[in-house]
């Protein structure tokens, strides 16, 4: 049952994630990702949430869709969490990948998941 609920928790937070990169909204970028955030894609790589938002306006995503959404539970505050994802857009003008793996690792911090790595691999 537990395994359920944070199935659900950790699938509401990639989604609400996805969405706010989608409308550009810093604020709610901000509170889902950790301060020492790292993000690594064939197109560009971020250390830190300061420079993720730095460059949160070079996306142009019209959709970011999921599918296959699997959730490990690492540890009692960590889980990792893995997709397929259909994206349509680019980054600072050219062309994402529009098939790729993604997998996340999410920690549990004053209560709240935040996304502490984003890995993306283009299929």
């Amino acid at each position: 049952m537990q395994e359920d609920r944070l199935h659900r928790e950790l699938g509401a937070a990639v989604a609400e994630l996805r969405t706010a990169f989608i409308e550009h909204d810093r604020d709610k970028v901000a509170a889902l990702v950790t301060d020492n955030h790292v993000s690594i894609m064939s197109y560009a790589r971020f250390d830190g949430r300061a420079q993720l938002l730095d460059h949160l306006d070079d996306y142009a995503f019209r959709s970011y869709l999921t599918d296959d959404l699997t959730t490990t539970l690492l540890g009692p505050e960590e889980a990792l969490v893995s997709f397929h994802s259909t994206l349509d857009g680019t980054y600072a003008n050219k062309p994402v990948p529009r098939d790729v793996l993604v997998g996340e690792v999410w920690l549990r911090q004053d209560g709240n998941w935040r996304e502490a790595t984003y890995q993306e691999t283009p299929l």
